[in-house]
C-alpha cells in the first residue's frame, strides 16, 4: 500500500470543463508536480514495492477546510489529472488507467473535513 498526502484540493468537474486550454494544462501540471513531490517524500521514508502495479485500487480522500455540501461525482471529475499522474506516463506507480480491471476507483472518493489541514490523500493498493 502506498499513501500520498497532497496539500492541494481538486477543482470541481464544473470548473475543470470551463478551463481554457492553458488553464487546463496548468491544472494538470500542478497535479503532476504535487504528486511527484509527495511520491519523492514517500520514497525517502518507505520501502518501495515492485512497480508499476498492473492492477490497483485507488482511494482518494479529500479533506476540505469547511463543511459545505459537495457532490462526490463532481469532485471525482476534478481528480482525473491526479489519477493520470499516477500512471506510467506520470510517476509510474500504476500501469495504466484506461482499462477497468487495472483501476477500480468509481466508488473510492471520500469527502472529509479538516479545517486545520485541507488536503487530498491518495491510497494505492495493488490488486493481484
Amino acid at each position: 500500500m502506498i499513501k500520498l498526502s497532497i496539500p492541494y484540493l481538486p477543482a470541481s468537474y464544473n470548473k475543470v470543463v470551463k478551463f481554457s486550454g492553458w488553464d487546463r494544462q496548468a491544472y494538470k501540471a500542478r497535479w503532476f508536480d504535487e504528486i511527484m513531490v509527495a511520491w519523492r517524500y514517500y520514497q525517502q521514508d518507505n520501502k518501495i514495492p515492485n512497480l508499476p502495479f498492473k492492477g490497483a485500487k485507488v482511494t482518494f480522500t479529500v479533506f476540505f477546510g469547511d463543511k459545505r455540501h459537495r457532490d462526490k461525482t463532481n469532485i471525482s471529475g476534478g481528480l482525473k489529472y491526479a489519477l493520470d499522474s499516477l500512471t506510467i506516463r506520470g510517476v509510474g506507480i500504476i500501469e495504466d488507467d484506461e482499462n477497468y480491471p487495472v483501476m477500480k476507483c468509481d466508488d473510492y472518493y471520500v469527502l472529509e473535513y479538516d479545517k486545520q489541514k485541507p488536503r487530498t490523500e491518495i491510497v494505492i493498493e495493488e490488486i493481484k
